[in-house]
């Protein structure tokens, strides 16, 4: 017995083939982004630390007032919250946008099969 795939259910396949090799090279320059941010983050976090830890001795020998040790740490918490609002937002969106077309290439495969279903069918006539 041999299989025969119409050309929409070829096509469909290969749409999905083209959608996964994008999905692969999405994910790598995703990966990639994430992997360099990180590490500007953990960089700009040392050089703050070490201005706060600077200013903490100011503030511990009471030369500096406290409120500018917090001053010093506020650009690292800023990024931070930058950096938290915009990963929890791109992760939102991503979700959305791969739930509907994981359902759009369900339904495209849904009707090529019932298009294969319906061309290996016998014409029935009725009398």
């Amino acid at each position: 017995m041999t299989n025969r795939t119409s050309p929409a259910s070829e096509k469909a396949w290969a749409a999905i083939e083209n959608e996964k090799r994008r999905d692969r090279f999405i994910r790598k320059v995703s990966i990639t982004a994430w992997t360099v941010t990180c590490i500007i983050a953990l960089l700009f976090a040392v050089v703050t630390g070490v201005g706060v830890a600077e200013m903490l001795k100011g503030a511990l020998a009471g030369n500096l007032p406290w409120i500018t040790v917090i001053g010093s740490a506020y650009p690292l918490f800023a990024i931070l919250l930058m950096l938290s609002v915009l990963i929890a937002t791109l992760s939102t969106v991503g979700i959305f946008l791969r739930l509907r077309t994981a359902s759009l290439a369900e339904i495209q495969l849904r009707l090529a099969a019932l298009e294969d279903m319906l061309a290996s069918r016998p014409d029935v006539k009725t009398e």
